[in-house]
């Protein structure tokens, strides 16, 4: 099982279902993340606004990109996704 977890320009919402499952924020409200998308909690993995905060729309392409190779990596144990 995993969750992927991307949201708009405003960030993630404090006292939501995010601080339910546990996940860690940095000291910009972000949530935190590995070089591989996953945030402390095992199998949850964030891209886009939601680990970087707000940015160019292009940064959120390219982190969904990273962040799909590295669920599929995690399901499946490879991946044959581009880098």
């Amino acid at each position: 099982d995993f969750v992927f977890l991307a949201l708009g320009f405003t960030g993630p919402e404090k006292g939501s279902w995010l601080e339910n499952l546990g996940v860690e924020f940095d000291g910009r409200g972000n949530v935190v993340r590995d070089a591989r998308y996953m945030t402390n909690q095992k199998g949850i993995f964030v891209a886009g606004d939601m680990g970087r905060g707000q940015s160019l729309i292009v940064w959120a392409i390219a982190e969904g990109r990273g962040a799909a190779r590295a669920i599929d990596e995690y399901l499946m144990g490879s991946s044959e996704l581009p880098r």
